[in-house]
């Protein structure tokens, strides 16, 4: 199999996965609210349900930490071994425009959890809803990679996730709803998820270089391997077609 099949049919079986394990959490949140709650406060080291599908999360986070060739250049450009520099230096204007659009996703992101938080905090949803909403998060994360980023598309302007400025956000953005649940799973989750951030954005302050297609050939849409835009542009040529 190519690269491009390859990492198209990775992402694939991950939308299959975390889509299983949102129908999961939301079933077993309806049918066993008890027991989902006293999963939800069990130490470490306990099997249950809940700990497997944290357990799954951890270990997908943590082979984020690596180079991994199954997945988009988009979140392995901080790696030194993906970077083919092209001697140029990013323009002032590429990183303003890049800032500006994770600046904005930023602004979005905290004021849209915020209402779910006071939800929260009000008693309108409980920590079993916070937990499946994650799992829905984390659906939504696979699908804007597949089929439609509204980051992409209404905030960021980027061309595509090989480009994305905010790629390595993915996981905090996954485990916000856990942030003010105490239970030792959300907790080691969100200081995973906040690790990938932090070493994200650190990279991207000292090697700048590595996160544009002006600076890093490898990002370019000519030396691209993957086509994981195969089935936005499907699905906007079908949009046009019809509309």
């Amino acid at each position: 199999m190519n690269k491009s099949g390859h990492t198209r049919h990775f992402y694939l079986l991950c939308l299959a996965a975390r889509s299983a394990a949102f129908v999961f959490l939301v079933a077993y949140a309806l049918i066993a609210p008890e027991r989902f709650d006293a999963d939800l406060a069990a130490p470490l080291g306990r099997i249950t349900p809940l700990s497997v599908v944290w357990l799954l999360l951890m270990l997908s986070m943590a082979v984020r930490l690596f180079p991994s060739k199954s997945e988009s250049l988009g979140c392995q450009k901080e790696f030194a071994r993906r970077f083919r520099p092209t001697g140029l230096l990013p323009s002032s204007q590429e990183i303003h425009h890049a800032n500006r659009g994770a600046a904005v996703v930023l602004a979005v992101w905290i004021a849209s959890n915020a209402v779910v938080f006071g939800l929260h905090f009000q008693g309108w949803l409980s920590q079993r809803a916070m937990v499946c909403l994650a799992g829905f998060y984390g659906v939504c994360d696979i699908v804007c990679i597949l089929f439609f980023c509204p980051f992409q598309a209404w905030m960021m302007h980027n061309r595509c996730c090989t480009t994305c400025r905010i790629y390595n956000w993915d996981y905090l953005m996954l485990c916000t709803p856990l942030l003010p649940l105490t239970g030792p799973l959300t907790r080691l989750a969100c200081l995973l998820a906040a690790v990938l951030f932090v070493r994200w954005e650190l990279t991207y302050h000292f090697c700048r270089e590595r996160f544009f297609e002006s600076s890093n050939q490898a990002l370019q849409c000519s030396q691209c391997q993957e086509h994981l835009c195969r089935y936005k542009r499907q699905l906007t040529r079908m949009m046009h077609s019809r509309f």
